[in-house]
């Protein structure tokens, strides 16, 4: 093909090589010309080298050697370095529109499901309102996302969608939990405001090394909470999930009836740590009453009137300390009662203030009060770091109860020494006799003993009697042996050695010191 004849913008990016063929000066790839046509090197350069533009050349190329293009051009400038700089380069030439290029493309049906499957787990994981997908700013925000998108209607989402996820989340855990070889069930059961019963049956399992818990039911429980009833759900539950014959261990609350249908099951009942610790503060509470129903007082008067709320507010701006609100107890949880005590006492200047200010009508606290309340939160601080400590959800904490249990009950003891308010030395002294009773011969629980001397950290630290220790060597010793193979080495013998470990809780300092300072001679014996 002769230079003359060569009109088309398209040689802007070709060199004619001959023998009807065209080299390309980007790639260096070799195109066969057909009959004087540029449409392989077109093809080429859409295909090759999209972002190239061609230049106009003066003249709008014919139809016959450039098939499809169009005779109106825009002008712009590309940087190559395979082009020289002398040419300016102009867009490649627009094709004919097509009606379907002004029409949205509709939404396939699997990507409609995708999107409402999102939308279930959304609904399910925030507890949000079926009624959500009704609201007028989230059909807008919708359709800001995307307008081919149809949200699905309430009944829908209801009836539909989240039974669905429900049943191939169900399956899912269903699969993971029979994987386990034994698991561990929590248990409790509680009435709400509308005076209706529920029930719970939570399950806990060692999963790749990680503590897993799920959830295996929570249903309304319309029967007398009596023991035998609650035996019955307990099964009921357990063999759906086919955990009935995993079980080794089930942890509830303190009360005969949950207790009782446990032990006709035949599992292994532990209490709550938590629960009890409940009850013994709540009860050593009863003799300072007069004392936190004056803050009770103060708090619920701070709560209900607005005008007082704000004045706090204002006069904590003045004296340059963060507007903290007093916190209302909750009378079925002692460390709700140790938050309102620890407010009170970060805001005592401000209420104060804010209390003689207004002329309140309410009686505000004495210095001695005060002084109570002060002590107060340093002797159930221990209790509150304790409670936080085995209320972790991530890692197993059965090992750290008897060391945790003995290091409250040494610190408690101690501040028989430190308080100086008699009510509190009341207070103190019902904690040591409640803990006393609650956790008598807790080392020889058959649970915690095994799991405590397990745990390389502690192993016969947090023992004090020794009868305890060989009970629970020879109980581990005879279900390693049964595990055992005849071929399998025998296990060496556990050693009474403890890592050293950072501590980063603040119980752990207290208590860790004090079990330093107060049992030097047991650590010796028992290092021995």
């Amino acid at each position: 093909m002769s230079d003359t004849r060569k009109r088309s913008s398209i040689w802007l990016q070709f060199k004619d090589i001959g023998n009807k063929k065209a080299e390309c000066l980007h790639c260096k790839t070799k195109v066969t010309i057909r009959a004087g046509s540029t449409t392989n090197l077109h093809r080429h350069t859409r295909t090759v080298h999209p972002t190239v533009q061609l230049e106009e050349r003066g003249q709008a190329s014919s139809p016959s050697t450039d098939p499809g293009v169009s005779h109106t051009r825009t002008t712009a400038a590309v940087t190559s370095t395979a082009i020289p700089m002398r040419a300016s380069i102009t867009s490649p030439t627009a094709t004919q529109s097509k009606i379907s290029q002004f029409l949205p493309k509709l939404m396939t049906p699997a990507k409609q499901h995708s999107i409402d499957d999102e939308l279930a787990k959304m609904v399910a994981s925030d507890f949000q309102p079926f009624s959500i997908v009704e609201d007028k700013g989230m059909k807008n925000f919708v359709k800001a996302l995307n307008p081919t998108y149809t949200l699905p209607s309430r009944k829908t989402l209801s009836q539909t969608m989240i039974p669905k996820l429900y049943d191939t989340e169900r399956a899912l855990w269903q699969e993971r939990v029979t994987k386990a070889p034994s698991v561990c069930l929590t248990t409790d059961c509680w009435t709400s405001r509308t005076t209706c019963s529920f029930m719970s049956v939570t399950c806990h399992f060692i999963e790749d090394y990680k503590m897993t818990s799920c959830l295996l039911d929570c249903f309304e429980f319309t029967d007398r909470h009596t023991a035998e009833n609650l035996a019955v759900e307990l099964l009921r539950v357990a063999k759906e999930w086919q955990v009935e014959d995993k079980v080794v261990c089930c942890v509830s609350d303190n009360a005969a009836n949950i207790t009782k249908a446990i032990k006709v099951l035949k599992w292994t009942h532990h209490p709550c740590l938590a629960h009890t610790l409940n009850l013994v503060v709540r009860d050593a509470l009863k003799v300072i009453k007069t004392t936190v129903d004056k803050v009770k007082a103060v708090v619920e008067f701070f709560h209900k009137s607005t005008v007082a709320a704000q004045k706090l507010k204002s006069t904590q701006r003045q004296m340059g300390i963060p507007e903290l609100r007093p916190k209302q107890e909750c009378a079925t949880r002692w460390n709700s009662t140790f938050d309102m005590l620890k407010r009170m006492l970060e805001i005592k200047d401000a209420i104060i203030s804010t209390l003689a200010l207004i002329n309140a009508s309410i009686e505000p606290l004495s210095q001695e009060e005060w002084e109570l309340v002060k002590e107060v939160c340093a002797v159930l601080q221990p209790f509150q770091e304790v409670t936080v400590e085995i209320s972790a959800d991530s890692y197993v904490t059965a090992s750290k109860m008897l060391l945790l249990c003995k290091g409250l009950q040494l610190v408690t003891a101690e501040n028989q020494w430190t308080v100086t308010v008699q009510k509190v030395k009341e207070l103190v002294a019902a904690l040591c006799s409640a803990m006393d009773r609650k956790f008598l011969r807790m080392e020889y629980n058959t649970v915690l003993s095994e799991t405590t001397l397990l745990d390389p950290r502690f192993k016969k630290l947090a023992f004090s009697d020794r009868r305890a220790v060989d009970e629970a060597l020879q109980r581990i010793s005879a279900a390693a042996a049964a595990k055992c193979t005849p071929s399998s080495q025998p296990a060496p013998p556990l050693q009474g050695q403890v890592e050293e470990e950072q501590q980063t809780s603040a119980v752990w300092r207290l208590l860790m010191t004090e079990l330093q300072e107060m049992l030097q001679g047991e650590i010796r014996q028992l290092m021995l």
